[in-house]
């Protein structure tokens, strides 16, 4: 190795802002305005025009006629990775994909294959459910009867999870076209491999487009960190919850998600505008709206009136004053409501009317 790992570390942070826009959440805008991040797309935008990459990949490329595949025609504009990469798609009957990566910001490069490994667990004591186009979250038991109306008690508890990584051990029939490509990234560039243990050492205090504080590893920073660099362990992987349909609920169930699709639609239509105004410029045309929310399977009276409290108008549209309307209405009667047992029958009567005449109009769904 041509550094060692102080040395490595030192490289990364030159292009990787530490501490910047990871206090609660990861601020990507913040990590971009960085003089980090100006030097790693700078970076991009130079390698992108070394004729040394073009050339190397050139010759591969008659080399394996049909074979090759450039994976880094975002460079020229300065974004993602660290890396030159490209694949060779391996002939029948072995068809996998060999993937090589050489670093512009250090002298190393890397070789690896796609693996896939298949990992049974048991489905959490939590299902999903799609209700009124939201995915509602249930930390409820897909067994309990006072949600689902006829609960499978023999249905199968376990399900197979498959999980992508990569491997640096290659086939016998990849290493041929491995030891060729190598020796033509050795001579281009001067570079050498970077062992597996060195690069999936983990990077304290920065974060990358795909990954939070804490996930972060040498390759991800000098190469790419769209890859899993680590076989996954069962114990890693978290259990999946169930999935239950619509018609599978009981009543109690359908007027409690009635009202709470309701009241989250109205919270959502207030917040919108100001989400909207705190993105890039350039991503505020392509805004997608995904409505999710979690729930007990419960209204509970004093969260409602104190999220409703906490609801105001962040703009003077027509979508946001019959949003407030209709949030007085929704507090109205919830201040009414003794708070025991299911809703009363005349607020889940006022959300499903509400969700009714609301959702018609699929650009009222999804506020602009």
């Amino acid at each position: 190795m041509k550094h060692n790992l102080d040395e490595l570390l030192e490289i990364v942070y030159r292009y990787y802002p530490r501490g910047v826009g990871i206090a609660d959440d990861v601020d990507e805008q913040l990590r971009h305005e960085t003089e980090e991040h100006a030097r790693l797309v700078a970076a991009r935008i130079q390698a992108s025009k070394d004729e040394r990459w073009h050339a190397m990949r050139r010759r591969i490329g008659e080399r394996f006629p049909g074979m090759l595949t450039d994976q880094s025609l975002h460079l020229h504009g300065g974004g993602c990775d660290g890396c030159y990469s490209f694949t060779i798609n391996l002939p029948q009957p072995a068809g996998r994909t060999l993937w090589f990566e050489v670093s512009f910001l250090a002298p190393y490069y890397i070789i690896h294959s796609p693996r896939t490994i298949e990992i049974v667990k048991d489905l959490r004591d939590a299902f999903s459910i799609s209700f009124r186009g939201m995915l509602f979250i249930v930390s409820r038991s897909p067994l309990d009867p006072r949600l689902i109306s006829n609960p499978d008690h023999e249905r199968r508890r376990t399900v197979t999870i498959t999980r992508d990584y990569v491997s640096f051990d290659l086939a016998p029939d990849e290493q041929p076209y491995a030891d060729w490509i190598a020796h033509e990234i050795e001579a281009s560039f001067g570079c050498e491999r970077m062992p597996p243990e060195v690069g999936t050492v983990l990077v304290p205090g920065v974060a990358t487009n795909l990954r939070i504080p804490g996930e972060v590893r040498l390759y991800d920073c000098l190469f790419s960190d769209s890859h899993t660099w680590v076989k996954p362990s069962p114990s890693e992987v978290p259990a999946p919850r169930a999935k239950v349909d619509e018609s599978s609920l009981t009543d109690r169930f359908v007027a409690v998600l009635t009202v709470l699709r309701a009241h989250h639609q109205i919270g959502w239509t207030l917040r919108w505008p100001a989400m909207v105004r705190r993105l890039p410029e350039s991503e505020r045309q392509s805004a997608a709206v995904f409505l999710s929310a979690s729930t007990d399977g419960f209204l509970h009276k004093d969260k409602m009136l104190e999220e409703l409290a906490r609801m105001r108008a962040h703009d003077e549209s027509p979508a946001t004053l019959r949003a407030m309307a209709a949030k007085r209405e929704l507090e109205a009667l919830v201040a009414s409501w003794d708070g025991e047992g299911e809703p009363p029958t005349s607020m889940v009567a006022w959300a499903s009317s509400f969700l009714d005449s609301w959702l018609v109009d699929s650009d009222s769904a999804a506020p602009s």
